[in-house]
This record gives C-alpha cells, sequence and structure tokens, in this order.
C-alpha cells in the first residue's frame, strides 16, 4: 500500500493497479491531482522565468553557451564518444520492446526496440568543461520552474542515440507519450545540428497542462490498464494516438529540429515521442532528468 505514496507507476504493482481502486475510488486521478497540487505549492514562490517553458511545456534555446566555450565543450565530448566506439562498437539489436541495461566500464547501452541508447558517464577529472556545464544555474532555473527543485547536477550522462531498423523491431520511444503521472524534467544539450532524418525530439504543446479533459483521460486510460490486469502502458508510461490529441483539444506534436548549441527543456508530463529516423542516423547530447519525489510539498 505504500506505494502508492510514492513514484511508482507500473500498474503491474498491486495497488497502483488495483482494479477495484481505481474503478470505484478513481485512485489514479487522485494521485494524479495531489502531486499536480503539491508541485503547484513548491512552485509558488518561484516565478517562470521561461514563458514559452510555462505556456507549451519545453523551450529550445539556440546559441546557449558562447562559441568558444560550445566548441571546447563539444570536442571534449566527441572525444570520449570516439574512444567508447572504439572500445566498445555499436552493436545491433534484433528483440523487440525495452531491452535491459548492457553496463561496461563508463557507461551502458541500452535498446529501445532497433534504437540504441548509448549513456557515458560524466568524469570530472577528465571531462572538466562536461561536469561545469552540469553546475550551470540556468539548468536548475528551469527545473525550478517545472517541478520547483533545483536540478542535480549527478543527474547528467553525454548521451548517444543511434537509431535502428524499424520494421522487426519499432522503438516505442517513438510513440507518443507522457512519462509519469506527476510533473518530470529531461534537457538536451545537443551537440550536433538535429535535423528531420536524425529524429528531433517531438512534443505537443500545451499537453502538460493538467484540465478536466486530460484529467479524465488519465483516470479513463489507468482504469483500463487496471482491469486488463496486463501492461499496455510501458511501465505507467501511458500512450496515446496522435488522433486522439484533438479529442483532449490539443494540437499535433511538433519537432524540435535546431542547430548544435541548441538547450531543449521540456515538462515530460506532456505527451513527446522520438521522432521518426533515417537507419543509422545520431543524436549526441548532454542529457540530464529530474523527477522528482512527486508528494514532496516543500521546495528548497
Amino acid at each position: 500500500m505504500l506505494s502508492l505514496l510514492t513514484r511508482t507507476k507500473s500498474f503491474r504493482d498491486p495497488w497502483v493497479g488495483h482494479p477495484d481502486l481505481n474503478r470505484r475510488w478513481q485512485l489514479h486521478r487522485r494521485r494524479v491531482q495531489l502531486a499536480e497540487t503539491l508541485c503547484l505549492w513548491r512552485r509558488l514562490l518561484r516565478p517562470a522565468q521561461l514563458a514559452s517553458l510555462e505556456r507549451d511545456g519545453f523551450v529550445a534555446l539556440e546559441n546557449f553557451l558562447p562559441q568558444s566555450e560550445f566548441e571546447a565543450l563539444r570536442d571534449e565530448v566527441e572525444a570520449v564518444v570516439a574512444r567508447a566506439s572504439r572500445l566498445h562498437p555499436v552493436a545491433d539489436n534484433t528483440r523487440p520492446g525495452f531491452r535491459p541495461k548492457q553496463p561496461f566500464p563508463g557507461g551502458f547501452d541500452r535498446f529501445d526496440g532497433g534504437t540504441l541508447n548509448r549513456f557515458l558517464h560524466i568524469d570530472p577529472e577528465h571531462m572538466p568543461r562536461a561536469a561545469a556545464f552540469s553546475h550551470d544555474q540556468r539548468l536548475s532555473a528551469g527545473s525550478r520552474q517545472v517541478i520547483g527543485l533545483p536540478m542535480n547536477p549527478r543527474k547528467l550522462d553525454i548521451y548517444l542515440t543511434v537509431h535502428g531498423e524499424e520494421t522487426r523491431t519499432p522503438d516505442l520511444q517513438k510513440v507518443l507519450h507522457r512519462d509519469t503521472f506527476f510533473r518530470a524534467l529531461k534537457f538536451w544539450f545537443f551537440l550536433r545540428p538535429v535535423q528531420r532524418q536524425d529524429g528531433p525530439f517531438e512534443y505537443v504543446p500545451g499537453s502538460h497542462r493538467l484540465d478536466p479533459s486530460r484529467l479524465r483521460w488519465e483516470q479513463t486510460t489507468a482504469s483500463a490498464a487496471a482491469e486488463q490486469r496486463r501492461q499496455p502502458d510501458v511501465s505507467g508510461s501511458f500512450r496515446i494516438r496522435e488522433e486522439a490529441l484533438a479529442e483532449l483539444g490539443l494540437p499535433k506534436p511538433v519537432a524540435l529540429t535546431c542547430p548544435a548549441n541548441t538547450l531543449v527543456l521540456a515538462d515530460v508530463f506532456g505527451f513527446h515521442r522520438r521522432g521518426a529516423a533515417v537507419q543509422g542516423q545520431q543524436r549526441l547530447a548532454l542529457y540530464g532528468w529530474n523527477r522528482p519525489y512527486p508528494f514532496l510539498p516543500i521546495s528548497w
């Protein structure tokens, strides 16, 4: 029962996915509302600084670093990525679904269907510029705006995405979804340009807002997941068809193509996905996340 007061979102959990509690008491709706209320309370004394982040749920900030600083950071990261590629050549995956982590010294690989996610940990001794970036106060300002809490510098990695074969091993992250039942932050600082063929991040503007239509959708989707007693929602990360967005009064997703040296911040309670890409194309970013304990009433 204590799982109801945690970040647990999977409907395999006997309490989160309890059919009677969701059908009769609308348990999921109550958890969503409580988390949202406490998040708003945490944000109360943190006025919004980025208008588009507040309005749309995401923002893309181009020319984030001075050019000379950016180039030095990019070169540092590219050298680390190249070394990892030599020591641990990129492989293919022929099995569908989310695959477990494959750790190696300094990082790990994880497949989403055919798409490879390579995460490399930041060693401050050998990557001083990347380590310094993790302490940029603008990251904490964006985090406070979304969830009312500062950024944790340890929640930052080098992130290489390599798009794979989609016919037999589709990438479930390329289906519109929201990550969890409460507000959370993700950001990507892109070190290479992102074009259409690279599978840009896509977001549905305004889908981070918890209005009555969204709340009904949350409970209806949760009740179906609980009644079916299986996991149609990818561990609680609910999916939505693009055609269903209009029923919630939402527009189509926008693709965030961008030049290098762009920071993208997003509230991943909103609907988003990894865009379609040409097989073999890559994205390279510094990637961070802040998924708080949702029932925390205070900030600092």
